[in-house]
């Protein structure tokens, strides 16, 4: 178990140098938790609030990490995003939500990864 949180908090930090270095954006959360949920990584790409989940993965096929992101997990962001949103007083701002997969080799990132629905919006 240990060893599977350092991973993710490995895993964590090299995504946020990816989004800070490679594409510009500014980290305004790290391991955002509520009861509902919890946000890995919460950023700033220009104008637009990106609530990222980190899936970090050393052994197994390419794309197993983004695939574990299921609608329920989803589910959970969401609720956390409404609720760091609301705390913070940027219900209005524009937002997305990203995945991103951490491997020994490769970084993915898949942008605008999946949209919420409707109960966002409740």
């Amino acid at each position: 178990m240990k060893q599977t949180y350092e991973t993710g908090l490995q895993g964590e930090s090299t995504a946020e140098a990816y989004l800070h270095d490679q594409l510009g954006m500014k980290c305004l959360e790290r391991r955002y938790k509520t009861r509902s949920g919890e946000i890995d990584l919460i950023m700033l790409d220009k104008k637009t609030i990106v609530f990222v989940e980190v899936k970090t993965r050393l052994t197994g096929q390419p794309g197993q990490g983004l695939m574990s992101v299921t609608e329920e997990k989803q589910r959970r962001i969401a609720r956390a995003a409404v609720i760091y949103l609301m705390k913070t007083s940027q219900l209005e701002s524009p937002v997305r939500f990203d995945v991103i997969e951490i491997r020994p080799d490769s970084v993915r990132h898949i942008p605008d990864a999946f949209q919420p629905g409707s109960m966002f919006y409740r």
